[in-house]
């Protein structure tokens, strides 16, 4: 049977005001428009459900069962319409994010607390990978935003910074400078410092590989065998320190120090990937986390080397 949601909606008000004239105003419509839409609607059905004389109107039993179930019908049609254009508008659906392991420390939870509260509607999947498969799964659109240390600088992608994060160095508990307030790098020549593998990251350990230069040497390079864990290495080898991003501090590792370095240039950023042809929901997202990093104020007056 074919009813529009006109006279569905038509028969729910008249159902609440039970007075033509009253429902008439609220629907914005004549009321003889009204009883004829009424009894068009009765006659499709093929029962009565309202019960008329000169003086009132009220529903029949039939009719009062109807106007639950026409409540329900209605309910559902307007949050299919709402959930259809949050859709539209890129405030609902899924979006798969993929980041590396030192924005895991802390960018990425203090902006997916942000993305629950803002964008309630919206879920999301995030994974954990090295920065040349963040980068490639982007590209093969296995995911839709990524969260690099690094620019890739490639059309395909649009690389939005969020944050400009300082440097620490860690160190074993023992080392002669692990209680220090602060170290400049130069003070650290000489030191064996665990790395990144530059095949699994190469943009970011060309950024550190550029700090170290800016320091004036080149580090003497420790093989890390869980390359997925430098503080691991560091506690494993006594004789090593990591440079790393300041949020590692939060990983607490026992036997670990972390000293702060002094040198202005010793930055790492923390940059959103996405591609150049992402949906709105990508966007709208992108736009929604750079607001929140300028209010974390991670975006300062200092740009990253």
């Amino acid at each position: 049977m074919d009813v529009d949601l006109a006279v569905l909606r038509s028969f729910a008000v008249l159902a609440e005001e039970l007075h033509f004239a009253r429902a008439a105003e609220r629907l914005h419509i004549e009321q003889p428009a009204l009883s004829q839409r009424i009894k068009r609607l009765e006659r499709r059905m093929g029962v009565q459900l309202l019960v008329r004389d000169t003086r009132n109107v009220r529903l029949s039993p039939a009719g009062r069962d109807f106007t639950v179930d026409v409540a329900k019908v209605l309910q559902l049609f307007d949050e299919a319409v709402a959930r259809a254009q949050e859709t539209a508008a890129g405030e609902r659906g899924t979006v798969r994010i993929t980041y590396t392991l030192s924005v895991g420390y802390e960018t990425l939870p203090v902006l997916v607390g942000h993305i629950e509260q803002a964008l309630p509607h919206l879920t999301f999947q995030a994974v954990e990978a090295w920065e040349s498969d963040v980068l490639e799964s982007l590209r093969r659109r296995q995911c839709d935003v990524g969260l690099v240390r690094y620019d890739p600088v490639d059309d395909e992608l649009v690389s939005l910074l969020l944050r400009c994060e300082r440097l620490v160095i860690a160190m074993p508990e023992t080392h002669p400078l692990a209680g220090r307030d602060s170290v400049h790098l130069a003070e650290l020549r000489g030191e064996r410092f665990v790395t990144t593998p530059a095949s699994l990251a190469p943009g970011y350990q060309a950024m550190v590989d550029g700090i170290f230069a800016e320091a004036g040497y080149v580090p003497e390079a420790v093989r890390n065998t869980v390359p997925g864990s430098r503080l691991m290495a560091v506690q494993r080898q006594t004789a090593s320190v990591a440079l790393l991003a300041a949020s590692a501090q939060l990983s607490r590792l026992p036997d670990i120090a972390f000293v702060p370095v002094a040198d202005d240039f010793a930055m790492l950023p923390v940059r959103l990937v996405h591609r150049a042809d992402a949906p709105e929901v990508v966007c709208l997202l992108a736009d929604v986390l750079q607001r929140e990093a300028r209010r974390q104020g991670w975006l300062g007056p200092v740009t990253p080397r």
